[in-house]
Order: structure tokens, then sequence, then C-alpha cells
């Protein structure tokens, strides 16, 4: 299951860490205007580009931003795009049904529906994938509204899905002024959706968005999410990871930006890596 109270549940084991290993000022996001959050270099970065290990010698980040290399979009790359989409679809959905008017028992013609609008946002031969992860959402989500009107009478603010795709501007931070969170749930707890093998670094980007939410809003942003969908082909499966975005995690985040800063500066190669996973938009370049 991945409702909103599941989640909640899971950030309540947290607060413990945060109690007794609490942010300071000069690591919040609004604290832009002085080091460490201050940057180097106003160079409108990617979260991904500062966060994505990948790529061990970060060669991926030379070949785009100092020799203006496009990445190769590949097979990989478009179903994880495609998985993208599809949060961001049932989402949406999820919330113009438990808003209307229509009784939230009544899915069957929704589910119906379901079979047109994944034509348009998945590949033909991830169909059967994309239905199946879109349905679990969509059932999951109005399951949660459902159970909240017959316990409290109403909707509960905790069943409303996140709202997805949201943009929010980093430049204050030295991240891009069009940065594209995945999700963002009340209150204010980031969430990143990742398909494939879980990495460590993927904590990163939690860190890079509530810097950039901090630094634009002023409003502290101390939890994220980290969503994970197994890799198509296979049967659909979910399951989160609840994270703190201490002062250590945004430490890294802000190192590992200023490596990337200097990296674009210098202008030099910084080597092939040993290894290049086959997904890597750039491996024609490396291999």
């Amino acid at each position: 299951m991945l409702t909103t109270q599941d989640i909640v549940r899971g950030l309540r084991k947290l607060h413990t860490i945060r109690e007794k290993d609490p942010v300071p000022e000069e690591l919040r996001g609004w604290s832009y205007h002085t080091p460490p959050i201050k940057p180097r270099a106003y160079l409108g970065l990617g979260v991904s580009e500062v966060s994505n290990r990948y790529c061990e010698t970060k060669r991926d980040t030379y070949l785009r931003r100092v020799l203006r290399i496009k990445p190769v979009k590949t097979q990989p790359l478009q179903i994880g795009s495609s998985i993208h989409r599809l949060f961001t679809a049932a989402s949406e959905r999820t919330r113009e049904i438990i808003f209307s008017k229509q009784p939230l028992e009544n899915l069957e013609k929704e589910l119906y529906l379901a079979n047109k609008r994944i034509t348009q946002i998945c590949p033909p031969e991830t169909f059967r994938y994309c239905l199946a992860l879109y349905k679990k959402l969509i059932i999951s989500w109005v399951s949660e509204a459902i159970k909240s009107r017959s316990v409290y009478g109403g909707l509960y603010i905790a069943s409303v899905p996140w709202f997805t795709e949201l943009r929010v501007d980093g430049t204050l931070v030295g991240l891009s002024d069009k940065l594209s969170i995945d999700a963002l749930m009340n209150p204010l707890i980031v969430a990143e959706v990742k398909t494939g093998v879980e990495r460590d670094f993927h904590r990163l980007s939690l860190a890079g968005y509530a810097l950039a939410i901090e630094s634009s809003l002023e409003i502290p942003v101390d939890y994220g999410v980290l969503i994970y969908v197994n890799s198509f082909p296979g049967d659909p499966e979910i399951r989160f990871e609840t994270i703190y975005i201490s002062p250590d995690l945004r430490k890294e985040f802000i190192d590992a930006r200023d490596e990337v800063i200097d990296l674009v500066l210098s202008g030099r190669d910084p080597g092939k890596p040993r290894e290049c996973p086959e997904t890597c938009p750039f491996r024609e370049y490396c291999w």
C-alpha cells in the first residue's frame, strides 16, 4: 500500500532522531547568502546532476555541461519517465474522483477508462505493467478516501493524494529555477519516485529539493519519502522509505553540489569510469 497514512506512520520513528540531531540555521535553504549554503557559482544545476552517482567520475555531467552533448533516451530511462507520468496521472485522477459528487465506491467505469489513459502515457510493450500499477494506485488512494469518509464523516485531509510534478525555484542555492519535484505531501514532505535498484545516494535528491523549497518559501522541510517501483517487466510492486533530511545529508548534498560546480568551471575531463551502466545515456562516448 502507498497511502498517505502509511507514510505518516513511517515518519513517526523519525521525530526522535530529529529532536536529537536538529538542523542548524546555517544548513537551512534560507541561509543562501552565507556559506556553506551559498554556492561558489550559479549554474542552474538539476538535483539529479548533483545527487546521482551512477557514473563514479561524474563524466556524464562533464559531457552534458562542458561538451554540450545531448543524452540518448535509453529504453530504461523512457520507461522510468513513463512511470513518473503514471504516478502524476493517478494522483490527479484520484483527487478528481474524491472531490467530485460521484460515489467513491463506483470505480468500475474508472478502471475501464484506465486502458485509454495508459495508452497515452506508456509505450505498448509496458501496457500491462503500467495498467496494473495505475489501478493499484487508484484503488489504494480511493479506498483510503472511502475509509476516511466512513470513519470521520467527511474527507480526511491525510487521504488526499499528494501534489505531483511541482515546480520550485532553486536559483538561490545554485540549482535550476525550474526544478520538478516528483510529489509534495502535506505538510511539506518531499517525495521522490525511483525505479530499479535502490541506491544510498537517492537520499541526496531529497536534501536538494528541501534546500530549494526552504530558500524559495522560507519554510522548513525536514522529511522526505523515497518511493521505489520495481523495474519492468513483472508485476508492479511498490515500497517506500521515510527519510529525515538531517544535517549530515544536507552537508553531503552541498559538498556534491560544489564538486559539480568545480568540475564544470574547470572544464577538465574527469576521465572514464571503471564501469558504466548500460542505461547510461552517454555510454557511447565512454565505451
